[in-house]
């Protein structure tokens, strides 16, 4: 479905009064597409009628008429932390995607202000999440796997052998 398709449905949805769906399409468009700012806009009136201040400013953060106190609301949700807002965010991609050069530098303030927090380089393709680290950061992860699957067979094998002695 294209996007004047969608946007055109999420009308007919409201239309109807059926506001849960036109934001549930507009949430799949925007994940699709993170970089379509009429969506994320849209889905910030949607989120703004609903009177959620918090995901209203989440969707309009990209947009230079955005409402201030929806900013402050969406900015206080993630305690201030650029590195949660550049998460909440969703956006995908390089800043140069977004349309408006408002948006281009609001992203590229976020992430740099995200940077500095976490004292190492991060990126929009990975939601905020370092892209200098090694892969063997994650590889703890694995190790307590392995570790309790051993556990869990050393378990099996002691409680068959004392029913074994029992039996």
């Amino acid at each position: 479905m294209t996007v004047e398709r969608t946007l055109a449905r999420v009308e007919d949805d409201l239309s109807t009064g059926d506001v849960a769906m036109a934001r549930r399409r507009l949430q799949s468009l925007v994940e699709s597409l993170p970089h379509r700012l009429e969506a994320r806009e849209r889905l910030a009136e949607i989120y703004r009628l609903d009177g959620n201040h918090i995901e209203a400013g989440r969707w309009s953060y990209l947009d230079e008429h955005a409402a201030p106190g929806d900013i402050a609301a969406f900015e206080r949700a993630c305690r201030h932390n650029p590195v949660r807002i550049m998460r909440g965010l969703s956006w995908r991609g390089p800043e140069e995607a977004a349309a408006t050069e408002f948006a281009q530098q609001r992203l590229r303030d976020v992430r740099t202000r995200a940077e500095a927090a976490e004292g190492k380089k991060l990126d929009w393709s990975t939601g905020g999440r370092d892209v200098s680290a090694p892969w063997t950061e994650g590889a703890w992860i694995i190790g307590c796997a392995l570790a309790g699957l051993v556990l869990g067979a050393l378990v099996v094998v002691g409680a068959v052998t004392v029913i074994g002695w029992i039996f």
